[in-house]
């Protein structure tokens, strides 16, 4: 593990205990200010915490707790003003992505929430939504192979110019 040393800024090698948590999949990056890394620090120098990080993912999963019973908790009896009935759906994680995969590449980036209620109404068996993930990804890669080849072709035409091949 590195982290920075406070009086120079630079990265020096910190050991950490042996008891070591899986590595995360993914990582985020936070911006604070000092102020509120300060208050951060007192939480970790009184041992509450073991680092920033533990303190962090601690808040998260608290915030993500409390957002999730929220949502569970509302009645699903009672319509919007829109006259649309919210229902919370049990999905694996695996689905999840997914569907998120779909509202981004599909549905131009509309809300997850959304995203299901069409994908409920139109019917998901029929609509195969895991092969328009995949087709979108296609169509996204076959876009960008596209992209660096017309590129290789404008460089490769600077380059002639540049030589005097041809001209302008």
């Amino acid at each position: 593990m590195f982290d920075k040393d406070p009086d120079t800024g630079t990265q020096a090698s910190v050991p950490k205990p042996t008891s070591r948590r899986p590595p995360e999949d993914e990582r985020i990056a936070l911006r604070c200010n000092r102020k509120e890394l300060q208050l951060l620090d007192t939480f970790v120098v009184s041992g509450e915490f073991e680092s920033r990080s533990e303190l962090m993912r601690a808040a998260l999963r608290s915030f993500l707790r409390a957002k999730t019973e929220s949502a569970v908790s509302t009645n699903p009896a009672t319509p919007s003003p829109t006259g649309l009935l919210e229902t919370p759906v049990r999905l694996r994680q695996d689905e999840v992505e997914t569907f998120r995969e779909y509202s981004a590449l599909v549905s131009n980036d509309q809300p997850m929430t959304d995203v299901l209620a069409q994908l409920v109404r139109r019917g998901a068996v029929e609509l195969k939504v895991s092969e328009l993930v995949a087709q979108a990804h296609g169509a996204v890669r076959r876009a960008t192979e596209e992209r660096a080849r017309v590129q290789a072709l404008e460089e490769s035409g600077r380059d002639l110019e540049r030589r005097g091949v041809v001209g302008r």
